[in-house]
């Protein structure tokens, strides 16, 4: 019926459980006012004399209460669904799977379910690390709802949207005069004992490339696999390592400096999904958490 609204079907129902127009406003959280237009209106549009007035109640008339029979369950089910719609803004009931690059773990993972858990507190998580392969897989297998990877993914089952970017960085031995510049260049490491990255990996990669386009190379005795060891590793042999600024800041080595290169090397960092999958609210607002970290990131995470 035209001009029959939910909320006035929902004022109406309110009114006649309260008796009184006071008691339904607090109890829909409306003002008095709203409520006698609504009521008003509902009177006018179904052309019936819903209430009359007994010593300040509102005594439901007959026709009130053959409409309030028929629409009750209507009523019931509106709330039962508004109850629902609150639960899943909560996160009740969901569950979230992410898989990351080790790289984003120490900080940005965690900042961002601190940050989702506000808005969803019901929310379940799963959380793992793994190399980009590991993370296909489980994105296709419906494991993982979200991967993040350094670097993009160009596949046609699998979606790949950026996040940010992350620079490429040189810790080096503190007993190295090399320490005290204030930016490394590449050129300064290849006559040095380092321990270098595999290029099978984004951060070797970028690395790799960079050395070969301007024809240096650097020492190869040492090859390392691990973001999160690299530095270490390099500590404990006295060499000197590039990784990225990330695992540099987040995994501090005291014997090691840490220094910006001075010709800035960069990669993606990006958020991947199984294309035929629908994205989740939670993992919409997770994206956009993760985005907001990476762009405020200023190399000193509190």
């Amino acid at each position: 019926m035209k001009g029959v609204t939910l909320q006035r079907l929902q004022v109406f129902c309110a009114v006649y459980k309260a008796g009184s127009i006071s008691q339904a406003a607090r109890d829909m959280f409306l003002s008095q006012p709203t409520v006698s237009r609504h009521l008003h209106d509902f009177e006018a549009v179904m052309n019936l004399t819903l209430f009359l007035r007994d010593k300040g109640r509102l005594v439901p008339t007959e026709a009130a209460d053959a409409l309030y029979d028929s629409s009750r369950f209507l009523d019931e089910g509106i709330s039962r669904l508004e109850s629902r719609v609150a639960s899943i803004r909560q996160g009740s009931g969901m569950r979230l799977a992410v898989m990351g690059v080790t790289l984003m773990m120490p900080y940005f993972i965690p900042q961002a379910i601190l940050r989702l858990l506000r808005d969803m507190p019901a929310l379940d998580f799963s959380v793992n690390t793994g190399i980009l392969s590991q993370q296909l897989s489980v994105l296709r297998n419906g494991q993982v709802d979200i991967g993040l990877a350094a670097g993009g993914v160009f596949t046609s089952d699998i979606q790949s949207e950026k996040l940010g970017e992350g620079r490429l960085m040189a810790l080096i031995p503190e007993s190295w005069g090399l320490a005290e510049k204030a930016e490394i260049d590449l050129a300064d490491l290849c006559d040095r004992p380092t321990v270098n990255l595999t290029a099978r990996g984004p951060i070797g990669r970028v690395l790799s490339d960079a050395l070969a386009e301007r024809g240096l190379s650097f020492d190869r005795q040492i090859m390392g696999h691990s973001l999160f060891t690299a530095p270490y590793l390099a500590a404990s042999l006295g060499r000197a390592v590039v990784v990225d600024e990330y695992t540099a800041f987040n995994h501090p080595v005291p014997s090691l400096r840490l220094r910006p290169l001075s010709h800035e090397l960069t990669f993606d960092i990006s958020a991947i999904f199984h294309a035929q999958s629908e994205r989740s609210i939670a993992a919409e607002s997770f994206v956009g958490h993760l985005r907001a970290l990476l762009r405020d990131w200023d190399g000193a995470p509190a």
